[in-house]
């Protein structure tokens, strides 16, 4: 069982005083709770709840523990707002040859770093292999013709568009 959730569930007991209000607001069976707030005494080495037909009460274990259970959920609270925060944020460390810096990336950075304003973008721009691990790159842009090109190579077909303006066009008879 996960200790974390097991932790809410003690949490919800404390809160609402009792094992079945518990489970009507986490929508979870009551022996479910149950056994989580078994696994939180097995946990804490110590009885946590004095349970009687009327009500409960917290043992001097129980009471440390909740203290530390709210610390404990409120981190993971934390640390789950952080994961579904809708803008991405800290460093994206791109690696890319010249050319495709220029020519393909360039371009799209006023956009991009408009759209991801919490985003720091660090450009590696060099033409040779980098090791994703060892530089601490997240990201490695290259363009091959070579599908053998190396083994953390993550290869897809790229459409290639030629383009060119009507006045070149007029002016090279193409």
């Amino acid at each position: 069982m996960d200790r974390v959730i097991a932790a809410q569930v003690y949490l919800r007991i404390c809160e609402l005083g009792s094992l079945s209000a518990a489970a009507r607001a986490l929508g979870m069976s009551r022996p479910m709770v149950s056994r989580y707030l078994e696994q939180m005494e097995s946990w804490a080495g110590a009885r946590l709840i004095h349970r009687s037909t009327r009500r409960l009460t917290l043992t001097p274990a129980g009471e440390k523990v909740l203290l530390k259970t709210r610390g404990l959920t409120r981190i993971a609270d934390e640390i789950a707002g952080e994961r579904q925060r809708a803008d991405p944020s800290g460093t994206l460390r791109v690696a890319c040859a010249h050319f495709t810096a220029m020519q393909l990336i360039s371009p799209l950075l006023p956009d991009f770093l408009a759209r991801y304003p919490l985003l720091r973008l660090e450009l590696d721009i060099n033409n040779h292999p980098v090791s994703l691990i060892g530089e601490r790159i997240d990201v490695a842009i290259r363009i091959t013709d070579n599908p053998e090109a190396g083994p953390s190579l993550v290869a897809s077909e790229c459409r290639s568009l030629l383009c060119a303006a009507p006045r070149w066009m007029r002016q090279h008879g193409r």
